[in-house]
C-alpha cells in the first residue's frame, strides 16, 4: 500500500478502470490532524463518503482494476490542478484548517511529492495498461452544504468529453430506478471541477463516466454496498459496448 494510493489488482481481462480520487479521510500523524478533531476528520469535508466501498464493490462486482487514493482531500485535494488556489485547502465549508494555513512553497511542494504526484503516476500506468478502455471516476456529494442549499438528486454525472457513455447510463438507471434523480454537471460542472479526467483520461481520449452519488445513499457500508450493486447492473451495458469495442480492435490489429 502507497502512502497516496491503494490499487486494487484486476481478476480478470477487461478494459475497465474505476477509481477515486477522495476515497479516504486518513491524515498521516505527521500532520497532527490539521489541527482537526471530532466530525470535521469524517465528515464531508475530508472525503468523499461511501466511494471506498462503492468502488470495491464495483472493481469486485466487474473483476476490474480500481485505485483509491489513501489520503484526506485536506492534506491535498488529488482532483485539483497544482495551481488550483484550493488545492491544499485553508477552508473548507465553513471549517477553518489550521494545520494548512500559513504554509510555504516547500511544504506545500513535500505534499504534491509525497501524494498528489504519486497518485496520478500510478493512474497513468494503470490506464496505459488497460489500453483502449472505459475509465469510471466515482464521487459523492453532500445533501446539503453548511452554507448552501439542499442537493435534491441522487446521481449527477460530469459530462464534457464523452456524452455517449453519459446517455447509456443514464438511459439503464431510468429503465431500473425510474424514482432516482439524475441530473448532467449537477452538483458541480464538469466545466469547473474535472481535473484527473482532464487530465488522464481526456488526453487518451478514453471513454469515461465521472459519476457523483448522493451521500445519503452510501453513508453506510451496507447501504453502499447495495447502492453499488444496482450501479454495476446499469453499468453493465456500458462497460459490455466498450468491451465489444475492444476486442473488435484487438482483431483488427
Amino acid at each position: 500500500m502507497h502512502p497516496a494510493y491503494i490499487s486494487i489488482p484486476a481478476q480478470r481481462d477487461i478494459p475497465l478502470l474505476i477509481f477515486g480520487d477522495h476515497a479516504s479521510h486518513r491524515i498521516p500523524d505527521e500532520y497532527d490532524n490539521l489541527g482537526l478533531s471530532g466530525d470535521d476528520l469524517t465528515r464531508h469535508i475530508a472525503w468523499d463518503i461511501g466511494t471506498d466501498v462503492v468502488v470495491k464493490t464495483l472493481c469486485k462486482e466487474f473483476g476490474c482494476a480500481g485505485q483509491l487514493a489513501n489520503i484526506s482531500r485536506l492534506l491535498i485535494d488529488i482532483n485539483r490542478d497544482h495551481r488550483y488556489p484550493c488545492l491544499i485547502p485553508v477552508e473548507s465549508d465553513g471549517t477553518l484548517i489550521p494545520g494548512n494555513r500559513a504554509l510555504d512553497q516547500s511544504q506545500k511542494d513535500d505534499r504534491i511529492a509525497k501524494y498528489h504526484t504519486p497518485y496520478h503516476e500510478a493512474l497513468d500506468t494503470e490506464l496505459d495498461k488497460m489500453g483502449r478502455g472505459l475509465a469510471i471516476s466515482v464521487h459523492s456529494f453532500t445533501p446539503k452544504m453548511d452554507m448552501g442549499d439542499n442537493r435534491e438528486l441522487e446521481f449527477g454525472l460530469l459530462v464534457k468529453h464523452d456524452e455517449l457513455s453519459a446517455d447509456m447510463f443514464m438511459e439503464a438507471l431510468a429503465e431500473m430506478e425510474p424514482g432516482w434523480r439524475v441530473m448532467v454537471n449537477e452538483p458541480y460542472s464538469a466545466h469547473v471541477l474535472n481535473y484527473t479526467v482532464d487530465t488522464s483520461i481526456a488526453s487518451r481520449e478514453l471513454p469515461h463516466l465521472a459519476i457523483e452519488i448522493n451521500q445519503a445513499m452510501i453513508d453506510t457500508d451496507d447501504k453502499a454496498k447495495k447502492i453499488a450493486q444496482r450501479m454495476a447492473k446499469a453499468l453493465t451495458p456500458v462497460v459490455n459496448y466498450y468491451a465489444a469495442e475492444h476486442k473488435e480492435q484487438a482483431y483488427a490489429s
